[in-house]
């Protein structure tokens, strides 16, 4: 630094600094003057030139210093001003220069007494601070330099130098008293001076410290340091010796004063560490005082710290890898500057008016700080010293215990030892290499800045000859040390609450430690002994007080209760991973906890360790990492979105830095060597199958003892595992393996190999990797990043604590993701099971629930080949530490004990006194349960789903808590929350499937709780059996479950009773007792438990029948819970369906009709629904239900009839969706019994009724048109009468609206029931009495097309080519049927004639398409010309045949005349007599007389009062008499001349002329075939009246487009009945994947049963119905099983109908099977079907039966969440195979139904088509004037060259009557209009008549189109009302 400074400095010129040194050294000089050319020499000489100046002119510089300092001091006591100050200083500086410049002079003594004065003057009490601290500075330079040859005065002045202090107290040298006699008869050698010495500068009034002897002490400590560095020895050696000199003094000495309890015989290297003991704080209080050596004590604390202490930089690096979290930033700060508070006052820092030149006032230097980090060589001197030497070591150590035994007022000390050991160990555990080779020699020791060889060699664990061997005691002694030592923090008890947050704060940082130390550290056995012993210590001194009853803990407990119970749990897991912890310490640890089994802390800590060393279990023995397991990982939608991620597995790096998230971590930090090759367990052996593991397992010759006792050779003794036999265990089956394979399989290394790799490194790893490779071994296995993190929840909620936990280095917190899990060799080709102890806890140990821990041990044998033992050394490499092994780190038999042992670390559970701890245990036991139950469903299972594994060798051991909770069941009702937890475990474990039966004695115990809580009626009981028990509790194979038959349903009516909604298990209760509704037909009479009592009674089934059904009945009624009565319902749906098909026909049948029927009009619309859809179910028994009442299904018709009346609104009122879907299916509910029911039943009457058609035809056209006010009122009461409301809860009432009138159908939309009611009003019509066809049910609408039988149209679909044909038209009737005409010739040459076989018909037929609401339809139709007999032509033959016999002879005129004509008689009716026809004769006028007859007896008729009717109209205006006189006589004239020629020649018979008169013979003519070939399509339109005007706006034309044939494929594509296509798939035993299940080409009698009964087989090639996506090319198979009825259709698709031999059939088969989303399963596996086997992204509702050995079947519906109940079926529920397809069958009708209503915008089939239809009539209909439209149907093409001429308004009346006659007389020979179509409506010289004539009809037309009532314009009904 000097060389630095100089480089700034104003150097003086050459020549002058010469005259200087001459001025010096020149006598003639006065002294000042040469005084001021010393300074300049100083000034400008370096170090080394200063030093050879001195010592060739140290006489005369000596003496200008004395002469100087004496006139000073003379100016000083007349006057202290501040030049007379700054001369002192100046002249301070030259004496300082003079010791520093000079020492191996004053080591002789040179100058002694002169100095010495000087100096007692400097140290005299009465001077100011300043200058009795600059008097310390340099005296200690004098003292340091004199070293051996210092007088005892000089010793008695250095104990004097701090007042206060030992002999400082007062300070008789430095006052200068004469000294003793025996003193003063000494040389005067070893005085310094005589006789009283006086201050220099008194410091009178200045302020002096609070504390004036610490504030002294810290300048001593200080400059002892600071000073050595200064004095320029030419031996640099000589600094080290001063230092030594000066410290041997100051630990004589200062060091007794400061630690009077200093035992100088605590030795490092050979520690005593006794446990230490409680302290009262009141036994510390004399320790404090006096308080002035009190705070000294700090900073002697503080200054020994520091030169052990890390460097600020390095510390902030490991702060960076391990952070602190308590009061981490306010100790490292502390501790690094551990003088802060005396730093620049000190004279000679670099701060000093003296050395710097500077001045600072003396208050600013008070308050001024050190700063130690620009020293660098004293430092490093200092350490050399401190840390070479054991007497130095030991100083240190012992120095550090003291201050852990210092009272609370001492924390900051206490905090800085706390610091160091922090340090100490944070930089020994990330070594990685072997610092031996890196350390400095000592002859480098002064260029070395921090972590020197002494140092390191006081904490590290090295060795490596010379001088360091003696002073290196090693880390295990130092941490030995510190852990006992620091456990007094925790033991000080005060119940000051300021000392007690101090204390806690102090106990945090040691417990951070503690955890660094377990986590980082590697100890040895003697050292985790003992920290476990300290922390028992710390446990039972800190928590021996239990908080029970009125007793509170104090601050101190509350804030320490949760770091403490986590440390010392987890500190004994890592234990037992790395070393052998001996069963007297597990017994004192089972001790100390089960006595502290009060702190609900202890609980909260124990479940948090259960949830983790579970994780640990589950991967370790079943391979299974549980936050990711296979199930989690097998549809297909997670497996596309992990490809598109990257591969590797995300971890957690920085944030994962807690204590308690890394104890279960398996690879160490800091020892990849020994990482890398020391793995005898490899990772991929150990998963289960389903884990990943794909290899088979080798037979271990695994014998089943399922008889419960435990093995022989299960020792109950505790094993050192080296002594005993080795037997690998199978947890599944208590059996015993083979442990040869396992012998061969894990290969480790051998304990000679671990002690070289161990001693090999500086601080072996405290755990061994698990890791299978060796690649990164130097970070984790990525899956033990994932497992066991122990959570931090309890402390993150207290805000004291919050901040516990512990740092990690760096290797710990950066990972890199890598797969760890490929095999090593020698796992390649064989996997073995664990070895690992059984988990079972056998019935006969009942007695001791709680796990010994005695019989936790793993006891194992391994054999060889031909039986004989294995050596000890291999068994050891095969097995962890725990058990007696030499493998360190998480194995499966550590896991398993450890597991084990913890779980019973806090005794028997029962014997805990806080029943609020209690309910907590049991609480964590159900989280346990939970999760083991989580790790059987995923063993087994495989992440490819490609193949079935076998089932896994461990299994979790589910049973393990029974003797616990058996034992809890006879606690106190104070414990009633844990009984019921104790219940809940119970259920949860036996009601479930189990790969080992349960034993006899389990079962038997578990029914007599379940026997004896029923039997209490406690009602918290009850709910809890009755919720965890459920059907699946008589649905599971237990044995003789059937003897609670009488005590569950005894259960479920207490259940029922309850007016508890919310706590009851309603639902529950109605599906126990709901699922025994098949077991009265099914059994016989059943042995049961009395309740109440031990005894056994045969209960009937007709009994049992009786209480089920009755229960189901009064809850259907009552029933508030809307599941729950839903439940209720399908129950009673179940029996009413299993009576009919028994033919049983229970009395109580009709009355469960009834409640159905009641039900219909619950609130709960759910509940509406399930009963309509029970009720629609049952339909298909309308003949058995006849047979027993044959009122019931017409009664049936008519309530849902009138219930669904009531829900129909009011005309123009809208309701919900869910209202209108309730109301559509009551319609078809009646319209389906409608079409089951006989036609006689509906029509039939009576004399006060109408019939059942009747009603329903009302109520459907009610539903179209909505319902009046007053249509209304008559429905409500018409229901009224029928159900009885006081006999049910819950239903709309009558007298208030019924429907939900909040609608919620959008714009736009179609009203759903309208549309529906139509559509059944005409199903009803078209199929009533009509279903099947005869084309079977397959069929409801024809297929035949338009374009059919045309062989001149060579096309096989609707196009555009039929629109040129010209015998097909298409209309539109009514806007709601489409219509096509097409004319066809008739089959008259086909065998039989076609459908007129033997008539005598037209060549042409007329075939009527029709298409509606309810499908397509089509009519063909002929004219008919005679009956069968009469022959074609015979009219001819006959005629001619008569005309032959009269051939030759006479013809007779066709009409006879008499020779004479008749004579014509004048007879008149009178007019009062009416004019019959059969008796008027040929002259009469019987007209005349019928006017005549009218006016007569109906005067009113008179158009003209008094004129008759029949007379003579007058003569027509412009018609004079005269001409019609004429007229009539021309008439009468004509008549006379006829009548005379014919007398004249009427006998002239062969002449020519007579002939002439006379008509031809007529012959019939010969019948022609007419060519028109629309004509009998037009003659059918015309005579059914569609051609008529009244007709015009209810019958169009359909405009042809290639739109319009769209739109007539879509209709006729769409399905006319709602359909469904449910999967239907069958599961073998061991088949658990998507491949074996789909590859079922055959299945069992039972499924193909149950296939058969699901619907009729039907030939897919030749099926006309709906196929549900099935081929008709049998790609998809040949058969598969259809159910219709007339409105639904129902394919089932069955996985082993389907072909899978190829991977395309394969892939069908899924597609059609994993797009269904109703599923089916029949399983006959041994373990539950689970969603996911079938990947899909549908299958919405899992149907899965599984047959029960009972010949019953269990049922269970697995729906996603947002599926609404749908009925009949329930989870749970148990059916016989009787009635098993039919039902199963409903349910899934009604769940696909249930599924597709919630689809965003779905429309049921009729709305679909209604849709469409609009489509057609909005966009398709052809408006045109009636003439376009005759035209078209005269010809719907016209041929090409036909012309259509316009005639001009201008023609005369002759030629338009010409053309008239001429166009009548083409007609004959005329085909068909001569002008193609378009021109017709295409002219473009229309008359304006015509134009005019189109507007005024299209404007008719637009109009009557907006009217309500239409009326053809100017028909006869328009003319009549005008008039």
């Amino acid at each position: 630094m000097s060389s630095v400074l100089d480089m700034f400095r104003t150097r003086t010129k050459e020549g002058e600094l010469k005259k200087s040194v001459l001025k010096v050294s020149d006598p003639k000089k006065d002294a000042l003057t040469r005084f001021k050319h010393l300074r300049i020499v100083l000034d400008n000489y370096s170090k080394l030139e200063a030093k050879d100046f001195f010592e060739a002119n140290y006489s005369h510089i000596y003496f200008i210093f004395n002469d100087n300092f004496s006139n000073v001091e003379a100016d000083l006591k007349q006057r202290a001003n501040r030049a007379h100050r700054e001369d002192l200083d100046a002249i301070l500086f030259v004496f300082e220069k003079i010791l520093t410049l000079l020492p191996e002079l004053i080591h002789k003594r040179w100058m002694f007494h002169s100095i010495g004065r000087i100096l007692k003057k400097l140290l005299h009490p009465g001077n100011g601070l300043k200058i009795r601290k600059d008097g310390i500075r340099l005296f200690l330079l004098w003292y340091q330099i004199l070293n051996e040859n210092a007088s005892e005065e000089c010793h008695e002045i250095f104990l004097q130098l701090v007042p206060g202090l030992g002999k400082g107290i007062h300070q008789e040298v430095l006052y200068g008293k004469s000294q003793s006699g025996a003193e003063s008869k000494e040389s005067c050698s070893g005085i310094i001076i005589s006789g009283d010495i006086t201050p220099i500068l008194p410091g009178s009034g200045e302020k002096l410290p609070d504390n004036i002897t610490k504030h002294y002490f810290d300048a001593l400590i200080y400059y002892m340091v600071s000073e050595v560095i200064k004095v320029e020895w030419k031996n640099k050696r000589m600094r080290e010796t001063c230092f030594v000199f000066l410290f041997d003094n100051f630990k004589s000495s200062y060091l007794m004063w400061l630690l009077p309890t200093f035992d100088k015989a605590g030795d490092i290297y050979n520690p005593r560490l006794d446990l230490p003991e409680s302290r009262q704080v009141s036994e510390l209080e004399s320790h404090d005082m006096p308080g002035n050596v009190s705070d000294c004590r700090y900073s002697f604390i503080k200054w020994l710290a520091h030169f052990v202490f890390i460097s600020k930089q390095h510390d902030k690096a490991i702060e960076n890898q391990v952070p602190e979290t308590v009061g981490s930033e306010e100790d490292i700060t502390e501790t690094d500057q551990p003088m802060a508070a005396a730093a620049e006052n000190m004279p000679g820092s670099n701060a000093s008016t003296l050395s710097t030149g500077s001045h600072h006032s003396e208050l600013d230097s008070m308050t001024s700080s050190l700063c130690y980090e620009e020293w660098v060589d004293e430092n490093d001197i200092v350490r050399s010293v401190l840390l070479t030497s054991r007497e130095n070591i030991n100083i240190i150590h012992e120095s550090f215990r003291q201050a852990f035994l210092f009272s609370l007022n001492q924390s900051k000390s206490i905090k800085t030892v706390i610091s160091v050991y922090k340090d100490w160990f944070q930089e020994s555990a990330p070594q990685t290499k072997d610092l031996s080779k890196s350390l400095p020699s000592l002859d480098s020791i002064n260029n070395s800045r921090i972590r020197n060889a002494s140092y390191l060699g006081a904490i590290g664990d090295l060795a490596d000859g010379g001088r360091l061997n003696d002073v290196r005691a090693g880390i295990q002694k130092v941490l030995q040390v510190f852990i006992v030592n620091s456990a007094n923090v925790f033991l000080l008890q005060t119940d000051d609450e300021s000392a007690m947050s101090e204390q806690v704060d102090l106990c945090k940082k040691v417990i951070n430690i503690y955890r660094y130390l377990v986590m980082n550290i590697n100890m040895e056995q003697k050292t985790w002994e003992k920290m476990l012993q300290v922390l028992l210590c710390i446990t039972t001194g800190v928590l021996g007080d239990v908080p029970i009853f009125n007793r509170k803990p104090t601050d101190l407990q509350k804030r320490l209760a949760t770091p403490i119970f986590q440390t010392i749990i987890v500190t004994w897991i890592r234990a037992n991973l790395c070393v052998f912890v001996s069963g007297q310490l597990w017994d004192q640890f089972l001790g100390v906890l089960s006595s502290l089994s009060g702190w609900p802390e202890l609980i909260r800590q124990w479940a948090n360790t259960m949830d983790t060393l579970t994780r640990v279990l589950a991967k370790q023995v079943y391979g299974l990492d549980l936050t990711d397991l296979p199930l989690q990982r097998l549809t297909e939608q997670k497996e596309k979105r992990r490809r598109g991620k990257s591969q590797e597995i995300p971890r957690n790096k920085s944030n994962d830095k807690s204590f308690s998230r890394s104890w279960s971590k398996n690879e160490p930090p800091n020892d990849k060597a020994f990482t890398s090759n020391a793995v005898p367990f490899e990772r991929g052996k150990y998963k289960s199958d389903g884990a990943g593991g794909s290899k088979s397992r080798p037979d271990l010759n695994k014998q089943r003892s399922l008889s419960g006792e435990p093995s022989p050779s299960h020792s109950r003794q505790p094993s050192n595992a080296s002594d005993s036999a080795l037997y690998i265990r199978s947890n599944s089956d208590g059996n015993l393996a083979d442990p040869k394979d396992l012998v061969e399989r894990l290969k480790g290394v051998t304990s000679e190999e671990m002690r070289e790799k161990h001693d090999s490194t500086v601080i072996p790893a405290c755990t061994v990797s698990i890791s299978s490779t060796s690649e990164n071994i130097d970070s984790p296995a990525p899956e033990d990043l994932e497992v066991a993190k122990l959570s931090m929840r309890d402390l993150q909620s207290d805000p004291d604590v919050d901040s516990i936990s512990f740092e990690h280095s760096e290797q710990d917190t950066s990972y890199r993701c890598t797969d760890s899990r490929s095999p090593s060799p020698t796992s390649i080709h064989s996997r073995s099971p664990s070895p690992i102890s059984e988990l079972t806890v056998h019935p006969q140990q009942k007695d001791c629930p709680t796990p010994d821990r005695d019989s936790l041990h793993i006891e194992m044998a391994a054999t060889t080949t031909d039986g004989g033992i294995e050596t000890k050394e291999c068994i050891n490499d095969m097995r962890s530490v725990l058990a007696g092994g030499s493998v360190q780190g998480w194995l499966p038999d550590n896991a398993v004990v450890l597991w084990k042992r913890m779980l019973g670390i806090l005794g028997d559970v029962n014997q805990i006194m806080d029943p609020e701890n209690h309910v907590m245990v049991y609480e964590e036991l159900s989280k346990i349960l939970d999760t083991l139950h989580k790790i059987r469903n995923n063993l087994g299972v495989t992440e490819d789903n490609t193949f079935s594994p076998p089932p896994p060798d461990f299994i979790p051991p589910t049973t393990i808590f029974t003797p616990w909770e058996f034992e809890c069941l006879s606690l106190p009702d104070d414990y009633k929350r844990g009984k019921l937890l104790a219940y809940q475990l119970l259920c949860q474990t036996v009601v479930k499937r189990h790969d080992v039966p349960l034993s006899t004695e389990l079962l038997s115990q578990f029914y007599m709780c379940l026997h004896t809580g029923i039997g209490t009626r406690d009602q918290e009981i009850i709910n809890v059996l009755v919720k965890h028990c459920g059907p699946r509790f008589f649905s599971t194979p237990l044995q003789s479950s059937t003897l609670l038959l009488k005590n569950f349903i005894q259960a479920v009516e207490i259940v029922l009773s309850s007016s508890d909604l919310r706590q009851t298990p309603r639902s529950e209760a109605l599906s126990l007792i709901g699922s025994l509704m098949c077991f009265p037909n099914h059994y016989q009479d059943l042995q049961v438990l009395n309740v109440g009592e031990l005894s056994v009674e045969s209960l009937s089934s007709n009994t049992l029948k009786e209480c089920i059904i009755s229960q189901l009945l009064n809850s259907a009624k009552k029933e508030s819970a809307e599941t729950a009565r839903c439940i209720a319902l399908s129950s009673i749906g179940v029996y009413l369906y299993e009576e009919l098909c028994h033919q049983t026909l229970h009395s109580k049948l009709h009355e469960a009709v009834i409640v159905l029927l009641g039900n219909l009009r619950c609130k709960h619309k759910v509940a509406a629904k399930t009963a309509t859809a029970i009720l629609s179910m049952l339909c298909d028994h309308t003949d058995q239900l006849l047979n027993y009442h044959a009122a019931l299904p017409k009664h049936i018709i008519e309530v849902v009839t009138a219930t669904v009346s009531v829900l129909i609104p009011l005309t123009g009122i809208e309701v919900s969706q869910e209202e209108r879907k309730l109301i559509v299916a009551m319609l078809f509910c009646v319209v389906e019994w409608c079409m089951k029911m006989p036609i006689s039943l509906l029509l039939e009457t009576t004399d006060t009724d109408r019939s059942c058609v009747f009603k329903v035809f009302q109520v459907l056209d009610v539903a179209v048109k909505g319902h009046s006010t007053e249509s209304l009122s008559q429905a409500r009461q018409l229901l009224a009468g029928m159900i009885q409301d006081s006999d049910f809860a819950h239903l709309r009432e009558l007298h208030s609206p019924v429907g939900d009138y909040k609608s919620d159908r959008k714009s736009g939309e179609s009203d759903s029931i309208q549309c529906a009611a139509k559509l059944l009003i005409n199903h009803m019509v078209n199929h009533m009495c009509h279903f099947p066809m005869g084309s079977g049910a397959s069929r409801l609408s024809s297929s035949i097309q338009e374009h059919h039988d045309m062989e001149e149209l060579e096309v096989n679909d609707l196009k555009q080519e039929i629109f040129y044909s010209s015998n097909i038209q298409f209309f539109v009737q009514n806007k709601r049927t489409l219509v096509s005409f097409i004319e066809l010739p008739a089959l008259v040459d086909l065998p039989g004639g076609g459908v007129t076989a033997g008539l005598t018909t037209a060549r042409t037929v007329c075939r009527v398409l029709l298409r509606d609401l309810t499908g397509k339809y089509a009519w063909e139709s002929s004219m008919l010309y005679a009956p069968p007999w009469c022959q074609e032509g015979s009219s001819v033959k006959n005629a001619k045949a008569l005309l032959d016999l009269s051939s030759g002879s006479e013809l007779e005129p066709l009409l006879s005349h008499d020779e004479h004509d008749a004579p014509l008689t004048d007879t008149e009716r009178p007019s009062s007599m009416m004019p019959l026809y059969n008796l008027s004769l040929p002259h009469q006028d019987n007209l005349n007389d019928m006017l005549r007859y009218i006016g007569h007896t109906s005067p009113e008729c008179h158009l003209i009062p008094g004129e008759p009717l029949n007379l003579e109209a007058g003569t027509p205006e412009g018609f004079s008499t005269e001409s019609e006189e004429a007229i009539k006589g021309m008439v009468i004239h004509q008549k006379v001349n006829e009548l005379q020629y014919y007398s004249k020649h009427k006998m002239d018979q062969g002449s020519l002329g007579f002939q002439k008169m006379l008509a031809k013979p007529q012959v019939p003519c010969e019948g022609e075939e007419t060519t028109p070939p629309f004509q009998m399509c037009r003659m059918m339109l015309d005579q059914l009246g569609l051609l008529a005007w009244e007709q015009r706006c209810h019958f169009d034309l359909l405009r042809k487009s290639d739109k319009l044939l769209r739109e007539l494929k879509n209709l006729d594509n769409q399905k006319c009945r709602e359909t469904h296509k449910i999967a239907v798939i069958y599961v073998a035993e061991g088949q658990e994947d998507k491949n074996s299940i789909l590859s079922n080409c055959g299945a069992s009698k039972a499924f193909e049963d149950f296939v058969a009964g699901l619907g009729w087989e039907v030939d897919l090639e030749t099926h006309q119905g709906f196929l549900g996506g099935l081929q008709q090319n049998r790609t998809t198979g040949n058969t598969a099983p259809y159910y219709a009825t007339s409105l639904t259709e129902c394919i089932f698709h069955v996985s082993t109908r389907m072909p899978s031999g190829t991977d395309d059939a394969m892939h069908i088969k899924m597609r059609h099977l994993g797009n269904d989303e109703i599923h089916i399963i029949w399983s006959e596996h041994t373990r539950d079907y689970r969603r996911g086997i079938i990947p899909t992204e549908f299958g919405d509702v899992l149907i899965i039966i599984y047959p029960l050995p009972s010949g019953l079947y269990r049922i269970e519906i697995n729906k996603k969440a947002e599926v609404p109940y749908f009925g009949p079926l329930f989870d749970g529920a148990i059916l016989d195979r009787k009635v098993l397809p039919g039902l199963v069958r409903a349910t899934a009708i009604n769940a696909s139904r249930v599924k597709r209503s919630l689809l965003p915008f779905y429309h049921s089939f009729y709305e679909e088509r209604a849709k469409n239809f609009e489509t057609v009539i909005q966009q398709h209909v052809d408006f045109t004037m009636f003439e376009d439209f005759a035209a078209n149907v005269f010809a719907p093409v016209l041929p090409q060259n036909a012309t259509i001429m316009d005639q001009s308004q201008d023609l005369s009346f002759t030629a338009s009557m010409t053309s008239v006659d001429q166009s009548q007389s083409s007609a004959v020979d005329q085909v068909s209009p001569a002008m193609p179509r378009q021109s017709r409506a295409g002219s473009s010289d229309t008359g304006i008549f015509e134009r005019t004539a189109k507007r005024l009809s299209l404007t008719r037309r637009k109009a009557s189109k907006t009217s309500q009532h239409q009326t053809p314009p100017e028909s006869p009904e328009a003319r009549s009302k005008k008039s």
